[in-house]
C-alpha cells in the first residue's frame, strides 16, 4: 500500500508544503500588490509613480475637463486618478464661464471638490417688483425660501416672497396694532436674525432715541411679539438662544449683564455679568469676553459649559471683540479674535479640552495671522473660518487644513462693512454698483449684475437664480430675478 512507504509519504507531504507555501507567497504578494494600490502606487514608463484621487462634481452638469490644457474623456461628476503634481484644472460647458483652479495632488491622497459652479456668460434679469423708494428691511429666511421686504412708507407693514415661485403674488405681513411703541420724531429697523423654524424673524425698532425688540412670525403676523413688553425688560441686543423662536439672550451693556429668557415665563435668569461680548452654540455652550480678573490693558475670554465657567485665554483690550463657534465633521470649533490683537485663535473642542485639561487655559488648535480684523464669521457650511479688515482677508479651510491670505483688488461700496457668504465655498459684496462673488481662496472672480449695496443678494434655494435690488428711475428700486441657468 502506497499511504504506507514511508519515501512516499515525505514525498507527499513534501509536495503539500511547496503548494502550501506558493498559495501563502501568492497570497501575500496580492495583499502587497492592493495594498500598493491602494495608496496610489504604479507604474509608467518604467518608473514607479504615487497616484491621487480626486472627485470633481460641477454645476451645471456634465462640464468638460480640461488638465494641463488637455480635454479629459471623462466629464462632471466624475472619479479621476492621477500621479501626484500640480496641475491647472478648467472646467468648460456651452453658455458658461469657464470655472479655473490650480490643484496639488499629492500621492495617496483623495481630494473632493464638490463646488465648482460656472457662472453664464450672459445673465438674463427679469423684474420681479417696484418700490417706490428703498426698502429698509430686506432678509433671507436661513432655508433660502423666503424674502421678507418692508414696505416703504407703511411703517410695520413688510412683503413675504417665496423664492420658489418668485414671480406670484407676495403675502402682505402687518404688525398688530399697538405692538409698537410710538415715534414722535423718526424710527427705523435693523435686522437681527432668524429663528431656525425660518418663521420667525427678529427685529430692532429704533425710535426717537430708544430701541425695543420684536419677534415677527412671518406665518402668523398676529402672533408677532414685543419682546420688551412681554418680559418687562429693556436690553441693549437680543439674540436667539440656540437658534429657537422662543429662547432669548438679553444683554444690557450699562450692567454688562447677561441673561435667558423662554416664552412662557416671564422672568429672565441672569447667568453672567461683566460681560463685553458673547456668542452662543447649541443650548449648552456659550463663549463670553470679561474684564473681571483680567490684568491691567487686557481681558479673559471664558467659556460657559452647562452653566459652569471656564477661562480660555487673554486678549489685549480693545473696542471689538470678535468671538464665533460653529460645528464641523462632529467638532465644535470655536474663533476668538479682537480688533487690537494681529491674530485670530481657533480652537478644537474646546469644551472637550475643558473637561479633560489641568492647565489653567487650554491650548489654540491653530492661529491665523491677520492685522487689526473687524469681522469673524464661519461659513454656512462650517468648513471655512473668514477673518476681513476692509479688503484683507484670512481664510482657514478646516478640511485641507490649509490657509489663505489675500487682499482684493475691487473694494467694497459702502455701506458696506463686511463681504458675506455667498454659500459654503464662496464670497460676494457689491464693488463698483456690481455684484461680485469669488471662490474662497480668491480664484475665479464673477462681474455679475447691478446691485445696490445696502442690500446683500439673496439666492434661490437651489442656486439656479438671484435676487437683487437695483436703482431705477425717478427714485423707483427694483426687485430683480437673475438666471443662472444658461438659456
Amino acid at each position: 500500500m502506497e499511504y504506507l512507504d514511508p519515501k512516499k509519504q515525505r514525498r507527499y507531504r513534501l509536495f503539500l508544503w511547496t503548494g502550501y507555501s506558493l498559495v501563502a507567497i501568492a497570497i501575500a504578494f496580492t495583499c502587497v500588490i492592493l495594498l500598493w494600490q491602494a495608496y496610489g502606487y504604479g507604474v509608467k514608463n518604467g518608473k514607479v509613480i504615487q497616484n491621487g484621487m480626486i472627485f470633481l462634481s460641477s454645476q451645471p452638469n456634465p462640464a468638460s475637463i480640461y488638465i494641463n490644457g488637455v480635454l479629459n474623456a471623462a466629464t462632471t461628476n466624475t472619479r479621476l486618478t492621477i500621479p501626484s503634481g500640480v496641475y491647472k484644472f478648467k472646467l468648460t460647458a456651452p453658455g458658461y464661464r469657464p470655472w479655473k483652479h490650480v490643484i496639488t495632488v499629492f500621492g495617496g491622497t483623495v481630494i473632493h471638490y464638490d463646488y465648482p459652479l460656472l457662472f453664464p456668460t450672459k445673465l438674463h434679469s427679469i423684474n420681479i417688483a417696484k418700490f417706490n423708494g428703498a426698502p429698509e428691511v430686506a432678509t433671507q429666511s436661513p432655508g433660502q425660501q423666503y424674502l421678507v421686504v418692508s414696505v416703504p412708507g407703511s411703517f410695520g407693514s413688510f412683503y413675504l416672497y417665496n423664492l420658489t415661485d418668485p414671480t406670484a403674488t407676495p403675502t402682505t405681513l402687518s404688525l398688530p396694532a399697538g405692538l409698537l411703541s410710538p415715534a414722535q420724531i423718526s424710527q427705523s429697523w435693523q435686522v437681527i436674525g432668524w429663528a431656525d423654524d425660518n418663521q420667525h424673524l427678529l427685529l430692532d425698532h429704533i425710535y426717537d432715541g430708544n430701541q425695543e425688540f420684536i419677534e415677527l412670525d412671518t406665518q402668523n403676523p398676529n402672533q408677532s411679539i414685543n419682546l420688551n413688553r412681554n418680559f418687562n425688560v429693556n436690553p441693549t441686543s437680543v439674540s436667539f438662544n440656540n437658534l429657537k423662536y422662543n429662547q432669548f439672550y438679553f444683554y444690557d451693556s450699562s450692567t454688562q449683564t447677561l441673561s435667558t429668557a423662554i416664552i412662557g415665563n416671564p422672568t429672565p435668569t441672569q447667568i453672567e455679568t461683566g460681560v463685553l461680548a458673547y456668542k452662543s452654540y447649541g443650548s449648552n455652550e456659550l463663549l463670553f469676553v470679561t474684564q473681571g480678573g483680567a490684568p491691567a490693558g487686557q481681558v479673559k475670554v471664558m467659556l460657559d459649559v452647562s452653566g459652569k465657567d471656564y477661562f480660555v485665554r487673554y486678549m489685549p483690550q480693545a473696542t471689538t471683540y470678535l468671538l464665533d463657534m460653529a460645528g464641523y465633521n462632529g467638532n465644535l470649533y470655536a474663533a476668538i479674535a479682537d480688533s487690537a490683537d494681529s491674530y485670530v485663535y481657533i480652537y478644537l473642542n474646546p469644551n472637550l479640552q475643558i473637561a479633560s485639561s489641568t492647565q489653567p487655559a487650554i491650548s489654540a488648535f491653530r492661529a491665523i495671522k491677520i492685522v487689526d480684523p473687524t469681522y469673524l464669521s464661519f461659513a454656512p457650511t462650517a468648513q471655512f473660518i473668514l477673518a476681513e479688515n476692509g479688503n484683507n482677508f484670512a481664510i482657514y479651510d478646516i478640511y485641507g487644513d490649509s490657509a489663505y491670505h489675500y487682499l482684493t483688488t475691487q473694494p467694497l461700496d459702502g455701506p458696506q462693512t463686511h463681504v458675506n457668504w455667498m454659500d459654503g465655498d464662496r464670497l460676494d459684496y457689491v464693488s463698483g454698483g456690481k455684484l461680485m462673488v469669488t471662490d474662497y481662496d480668491d480664484t475665479n472672480h464673477q462681474t455679475l449684475t447691478p446691485a445696490l449695496p445696502a442690500y446683500k443678494p439673496f439666492f434661490a434655494p437651489d442656486y439656479h437664480s438671484y435676487f437683487t435690488f437695483s436703482q431705477a428711475a425717478n427714485g423707483i428700486v427694483d426687485l430683480n430675478q437673475v438666471s443662472l441657468i444658461a438659456s
